[in-house]
């Protein structure tokens, strides 16, 4: 396992992890802990990207973009350098208008264990 990462060139050279290929958010894993695992997650068209984890918590790293983030009934701009923390069962995501681009860093708690259905997409459940 590598311990060290930089998350500007995760984002650069997404390499999409297969499962997520057809997803709103394009992901690659970069860390699996026994109790979290990291990915860096990245946004690059406009549209519903809003889901829900029913089994774990979540905190946002905003590596990149100028965006509004809705988690629950709360929208706010993000941009580089802030902090979203979101609970299990909470609809979340990025908003983005036409041409905007979104990357973040996300920890989830507990381990995100892939050969399971961990995320809920809001335009599946319409």
């Amino acid at each position: 396992m590598m311990h060290f990462k930089n998350l500007n060139e995760v984002v650069e050279s997404l390499k999409t992890d297969e499962s997520t290929k057809n997803d709103p958010i394009k992901r690659v894993f970069v860390f699996d802990g026994a109790h979290l695992t990291a990915n860096v997650g990245v946004v690059r068209d406009s549209g519903n990207a809003l889901h829900t984890q029913n089994h774990h918590d979540e905190i946002l790293v905003i590596i990149e973009g100028n965006v509004d983030f809705k988690v629950g009934d709360e929208i706010k701009q993000v941009s580089q350098g802030d902090l979203v923390f979101i609970p299990q069962h909470t609809l979340h995501g990025p908003i983005l208008k036409e041409g905007q681009s979104f990357a973040a860093l996300s920890v989830f708690a507990p381990y995100f264990d892939r050969s399971k259905n961990n995320i809920v997409w809001d335009r599946d459940s319409a």
